[in-house]
């Protein structure tokens, strides 16, 4: 208590906090063959008494989290903001060299332009619906740019001009391969596609289960998992256009898969589901090895949420699933535990994971607008970069790490420095 000068009585109250602890579990289906109490913050909330000198009047309840949120709002990090398109930027890609980006977005429209000042070097011309895929080859030489509509068109980088097209059913994904001119593909119908590029010679992939919805190519470019609206997961040759092992039945995901990505080494795939779960499977005989259950990452009493991001750590023996309860998730493969998990400071659902190739780091994207940095080991949060006013639907790491580049809801591709 404490008496004004007029002699009024004034109570000073405190506010009591309390952290929540938050959960997590896994499901066990076979082992790898090779290998407290709650704390009370206190926090003094001070008095401030105006007009009549006995009226008590108390600060509003989060007016100080409401400023935070405001300046974080205002805060941009980023070195360059490319608006050139006006729709959400849906895809962005950045050359090998780090030098280049390209960004398709709504509007119908690509770009290939330079992330230190937004220099255009060409307009990607001729899509006719959002422009939802982009990449370079793997020597930076062509890039492609794709449409919902099933319109791909690959890039000569030098000189801007168009080498090769192709039209195939509504498109669920593009990418190339890591280490020739070749380019695959997925619909909607299931079908997958492969082709040289720029001579166009096309072998396909065809499995009509549902649509083909993501890819990861393995065992150093021999083959590839692709993974389907029905949970199963099918590995080809590439080289023979010939189905090997799959992983379907109760041993699959239970619903739409909607990320995968190989280790390293290209013996382990990992995938993510709607149904809440990452499954960890073998490359080679295409075993379901863990099943990683997210589902209780989320706050007490929300439903489950979809993992829409996974990466393998290239310096430790870890797994990482992102989900949009806004959880990164860190599971020990050895022991296929769940050694950390760290909630997104914004408890944004997380859209996107990079690894570093460098240290044990990786890179988060939300739903929040915000890209954090997070120490695997600890599980602390290192950094943030702020400058999206919407939700960052893709993001692209350079290959040096010296810079990362993001597209947004907010009609808007930015370039943030790393090492900054």
């Amino acid at each position: 208590v404490a008496m004004n000068p007029a002699g009024a009585v004034s109570f000073v109250p405190t506010c009591r906090m309390e952290e929540d602890e938050i959960g997590g579990d896994i499901v066990y289906e076979e082992v790898l063959e090779d290998g407290e109490g709650d704390e009370d913050d206190l926090q003094d909330c001070s008095d401030n008494i105006t007009g009549d000198e006995n009226e008590l009047q108390m600060p509003e309840e989060g007016a100080e989290d409401g400023d935070e949120d405001e300046d974080r709002m205002m805060q941009d990090d980023s070195l360059y903001c490319f608006r050139q398109h006006t729709g959400a930027v849906f895809s962005v890609a950045m050359n090998p060299a780090g030098a280049l980006v390209c960004s398709g977005g709504e509007d119908d429209r690509a770009y290939v332009w330079k992330p230190e000042d937004g220099t255009i070097l060409f307009e990607c011309k001729g899509h006719k619906d959002s422009v939802t895929s982009t990449g370079f080859s793997f020597d930076g030489k062509y890039v492609s740019t794709a449409d919902m509509a099933g319109t791909i068109q690959v890039w000569d980088v030098p000189t801007g001009e168009l080498k090769w097209s192709f039209e195939c059913g509504d498109l669920e994904w593009t990418q190339w391969h890591p280490q020739a001119h070749v380019l695959l593909a997925g619909t909607a119908d299931g079908t997958g596609w492969m082709w040289k590029v720029p001579s166009g010679d096309c072998k396909t992939f065809e499995r009509h289960h549902g649509r083909n919805t993501c890819v990861a190519i393995l065992s150093q470019g021999r083959c590839a998992a692709f993974g389907y609206e029905d949970g199963a997961v099918q590995f080809w040759d590439l080289k023979e256009a010939r189905a090997i092992p799959e992983v379907s039945g109760y041993l699959a995901h239970t619903s739409c898969i909607t990320c995968m990505v190989g280790n390293s080494d290209g013996n382990l795939l990992l995938t993510g589901s709607e149904d809440a779960t990452a499954k960890l499977t073998s490359g080679g005989t295409g075993k379901v090895l863990a099943t990683f259950d997210t589902s209780k990452q989320g706050a007490s009493g929300e439903e489950q949420m979809s993992v829409e991001a996974v990466a393998f750590s290239t310096s430790l023996a870890v797994a990482l699933t992102g989900s949009l309860s806004g959880v990164l998730g860190v599971w020990d493969l050895s022991t296929q535990k769940l050694r950390q998990q760290c909630r997104t400071p914004e408890e944004g659902g997380i859209v996107c994971i990079q690894s570093s190739d460098s240290s044990p780091v990786v890179y988060v994207a939300d739903l929040c607008g915000v890209v954090s940095l997070y120490d695997v080991r600890s599980g602390s949060c290192e950094r943030q970069w702020f400058g999206h006013t919407e939700e960052v639907l893709d993001m692209a790491v350079s290959k040096n790490e010296t810079q990362l580049v993001t597209g947004s809801n907010d009609m808007t591709a930015r370039v943030y420095s790393i090492n900054r």
